[in-house]
Formats: structure tokens, C-alpha cells, sequence
């Protein structure tokens, strides 16, 4: 199984996340436009408030979406390292990974 490594701004190693997480977690249309929003992000922060303002563009149900977010797929992103969420202060930390980021541009190029 290859793992890729999850780091921290210092460049350090976070943990390693196996390739097959990251193509489960990738499946997701929804948890995809939401680690595309938080790696246009300039210093890897953003509140959930303006997380939820830039992805609720073309959601049927906003209400629904914003419960999903916080729910569903921030603890998930948050279980396999690639965020770190904070719900009580609303606040998600994101930590860059080049093989999510490969696999993102492989999926947005087709």
C-alpha cells in the first residue's frame, strides 16, 4: 500500500495517509469541492462560515449542505490528518498533501 506524507507548514511530517484513503475521500464530489476551496486558501485556515459561503454555489439545498459539512465530511477529512476542525470555534486548519493535489488536477483535467 504507498502512503503519502501529510505535512505541516514547517514542512514536517504530520502522518502518512495510504493512497487508498485519499482516493476514498476524493470519491466525494462534495469533499472534493471542499478541499479545492480550502487549497485556495492563502495560509491553509479558514473559518467554516466562509468555508460555507464559497461552497454553496449550485447546492439545491444550502441547509442541508452547510449540515453535511460540519456532520459528514469535515470529521472525515479530519480523521485521515488532512484538516485539523476545531466545531466549536468553527475554525478548519488544512494541511497540504501533493498526492491529493495530483489526484484533484487528474480529476478536474477530465
Amino acid at each position: 500500500m504507498t502512503e503519502c506524507q501529510i505535512r505541516a507548514e514547517d514542512g514536517s511530517t504530520r502522518c502518512p495517509c495510504a493512497t487508498d484513503d485519499i482516493l476514498r475521500l476524493l470519491a466525494d464530489t462534495r469533499r472534493r469541492e471542499i478541499i479545492t476551496t480550502l487549497e485556495s486558501c492563502d495560509d491553509d485556515r479558514m473559518s467554516l462560515p466562509r468555508l460555507r459561503s464559497q461552497s454553496t454555489t449550485g447546492h439545491a439545498d444550502p441547509d442541508s449542505w452547510h449540515r453535511a459539512i460540519h456532520h459528514i465530511h469535515l470529521p472525515m477529512l479530519d480523521d485521515h490528518g488532512l484538516i485539523d476542525y476545531d466545531s466549536e470555534a468553527e475554525h478548519i486548519r488544512y494541511y497540504h498533501c501533493e498526492q491529493v493535489t495530483t489526484a484533484l488536477e487528474a480529476l478536474e483535467a477530465h
